[in-house]
């Protein structure tokens, strides 16, 4: 959707507690657009803690997968600390509004089983058989045989909680998102109330034909690995009344020349191959800073005749070996393009004009 239709998505729920980043809102690049999604939870689908509201694990699913969140595989990792002790480690990423996946913090979570035996003793286990005034079931210790088979199942799945707990941990600082909601339902509504949450993720156009060429081509790799690509099959032309497709009778488009006369040989200017051996005569002088400009000059292909007549009155001031403007004439004579106004200028300031015609 576009950013527009995320805004008058969001509007329709005023209520709903909106974790949407303004980011996802402003104007995308058209290989990517914005969704919004709702997502309505009951009561029964969060811990009550003491009147905060802790959102359970298929809860936090529900979100990730409405935020777009996904983990990095290389950060998932669960290690085995002492006797009974798991710590899970996760990371978790979205995809950025410039393309980019934005990665959340290395997140742990510890799961040791002596100490959850710990809580259960202190907590006490439940008595179904001395219930309260209320019906609701009495509290009694447990016996060393029932302490035993709750640590056995602790065992089991302790890696598996440290697993979850540190994807919880990931997902909730990926999306910004405190750990429980005070007071979010009230004490005496019933499990079925629910309430709306706003998530916003960021995903590839698929109407872009860029991006679908690409999801194509993703989708096809497997198929061309084990089989090869598919056979190059002619696009059947439409039915049509026939043509005749005889080719023309043999024959050119060039134009006819007769055989024998020589082509016209172009009129070369006596002064500029005057000019261009006068440059020569310079390339092999026995002053080499000279001569190497000379050559410069020549393979510079110039062929304007008061270009060259100014850069023989430069060379010829050169070869004086006055290292007055001296720089500045080199630098001029080995100028890409030579520029005439610049060599005029410095001819007439140095008077080498003058030297050459004497």
């Amino acid at each position: 959707m576009t950013s527009k239709q995320a805004r008058d998505f969001i509007a329709k729920y005023s209520n709903a507690k909106s974790f949407v980043k303004p980011s996802h809102l402003e104007e995308l690049s058209p290989l990517l657009e914005v969704h919004v999604e709702a997502i309505e939870v009951r009561k029964d689908e969060f811990h009550d803690i003491s009147g905060a509201f802790m959102p359970r694990k298929e809860t936090l699913d529900k979100f990730a997968q409405a935020a777009g969140v996904s983990y990095n595989p290389t950060a998932e990792t669960t290690r085995k600390e002492g006797e009974g002790c798991y710590v899970g480690t996760a990371q978790a990423k979205v995809l950025g509004p410039d393309g980019k996946e934005l990665l959340g913090p290395v997140c742990e979570y510890e799961f040791d089983v002596s100490v959850r035996l710990e809580e259960l003793k202190l907590k006490g286990k439940a008595d179904w058989d001395h219930k309260d005034s209320n019906g609701r079931p009495g509290t009694r210790q447990y016996t060393e045989i029932e302490l035993g088979a709750e640590r056995i199942q602790l065992m089991k799945v302790g890696r598996m909680r440290a697993n979850t707990g540190a994807r919880n941990r990931a997902t909730l600082a990926v999306l910004g998102m405190q750990t429980g909601f005070k007071g979010l339902f009230g004490k005496n509504e019933k499990d079925e109330t629910t309430r709306t949450f706003l998530f916003s993720r960021v995903i590839w156009n698929a109407k872009n034909e860029m991006v679908l060429n690409r999801m194509l081509d993703t989708l096809a790799a497997p198929q061309t690995a084990l089989y090869g690509p598919a056979p190059a099959r002619a696009i059947a032309a439409p039915e049509s009344e026939p043509r005749n497709v005889t080719p023309p009778t043999p024959g050119d488009d060039f134009p006819d020349i007769p055989f024998g006369e020589p082509e016209a040989t172009p009129a070369v200017d006596p002064k500029l191959e005057e000019l261009v051996a006068r440059l020569g005569e310079w390339a092999i002088g026995d002053n080499k800073a000279v001569a190497n400009i000379a050559q410069r000059v020549i393979d510079s292909g110039e062929s304007r005749p008061k270009v060259l007549e100014a850069a023989l009155s430069l060379l010829s001031y050169l070869a004086t070996g006055n290292p007055r403007g001296a720089k500045q004439c080199a630098d001029a004579l080995v100028m890409t393009p030579l520029d005439l106004v610049v060599l005029a200028d410095l001819a007439k300031k140095t008077g080498a004009n003058a030297e050459a015609a004497a």
